[in-house]
């Protein structure tokens, strides 16, 4: 049985397990959310190198560099000597500068990096409280700006949402490197966008979408919001502004129960249209037909699913 090793103890692992399965079981408290390699929370560091190639290819070439793997990705093949991630030791610290309450039970935080924070509009970060819990949040704000925004759903049985919401200006907590898929890319310059979110998944893509517009990004651009029970956005009037000084821009909000007889309408302006999708799994599912059968290539779509925690 392979030996894991870890700064205060070690492990016996059957050989094939998951690597984040083993330690759970073993009472190690490692954070971890969606299991499938995207939120990063359940990041540790390997001190031997013994790094199979599964468990770090979502990672940042700086993280791979270090040595920094995904639990939830690594299958145990032979002993390993890892040391998981301290906010405290590895993060970043942040300090709370104002906390908006909108409608929809969305809370705008807003941050205050201890020194400039490098990323790209439409990646996240984990966001580690001082209790120890962390979740991973959509960056709202774009890399050329002082302060760190977040949307975050106010989920009533949530542990971290109650955290968050009890927290008060001045407060510290600490951040993970920037990371995700889900960004800006310059060789799209030249195509149209089409950026669909439900709910918070607005979070990036209005990031993405103001990031195109400062680079000078002139093609057509829709951004398609999708509320849960009514057609008012939490962000909607930021939108309206946006769209006043951006003639290219078009904003179509919506009632997420009706969101398949919205998309019945939706009209590519080209063939050459890069799509972006925000927001759950289902909603996402959904959305990826509707562009299929409107003649996009996989390769035209970047989606990026905002995870509940699961068992």
């Amino acid at each position: 049985m392979p030996e894991i090793q870890l700064p205060d103890r070690t492990l016996q692992a059957d050989e094939g397990a998951n690597l984040l399965d083993c330690l759970l079981e073993n009472g190690i408290a490692l954070p971890w959310s969606c299991r499938a390699g995207h939120c990063q929370s359940c990041l540790v560091q390997s001190l031997d190198g013994r790094i199979p190639e599964a468990a770090h290819a979502q990672l940042s070439v700086e993280q791979r560099q270090s040595g920094w793997l995904l639990a939830c990705q690594c299958r145990i093949d032979s002993a390993m000597q890892i040391k998981p991630y301290d906010p405290s030791r590895d993060g970043m610290t942040a300090r709370i500068v104002s906390l908006s309450h909108l409608s929809g039970d969305v809370l705008i935080l807003r941050l205050k990096p201890e020194r400039p924070v490098r990323f790209k509009a439409g990646q996240h970060m984990l966001l580690w409280l001082a209790n120890g819990l962390c979740r991973p949040y959509s960056i709202a704000s774009l890399p050329s700006e002082s302060e760190l925004a977040f949307h975050v759903r106010l989920h009533p049985a949530g542990q971290f949402s109650a955290a968050i919401a009890a927290c008060q200006v001045g407060d510290r907590l600490s951040l993970s490197p920037a990371s995700g898929h889900m960004h800006y890319d310059p060789d799209w310059q030249d195509k149209p966008l089409l950026l669909l979110a439900s709910g918070t998944g607005l979070a990036p893509l209005q990031a993405i979408a103001r990031q195109a517009l400062l680079e000078g990004n002139g093609q057509p651009m829709q951004i398609w919001h999708w509320s849960h029970g009514s057609a008012e956005s939490y962000w909607g009037d930021h939108l309206q502004a946006l769209k006043l000084g951006s003639p290219q821009l078009d904003v179509h909000l919506g009632d997420r129960a009706n969101l398949a007889a919205d998309l019945a309408h939706l009209r590519l302006v080209s063939r050459r249209t890069q799509a972006l999708v925000c927001g759950s799994s289902a909603f996402i599912e959904q959305v990826r037909k509707r562009l299929f059968m409107a003649g996009l290539a996989a390769r035209q779509i970047v989606d990026e699913a905002f995870l509940n925690r699961r068992p």
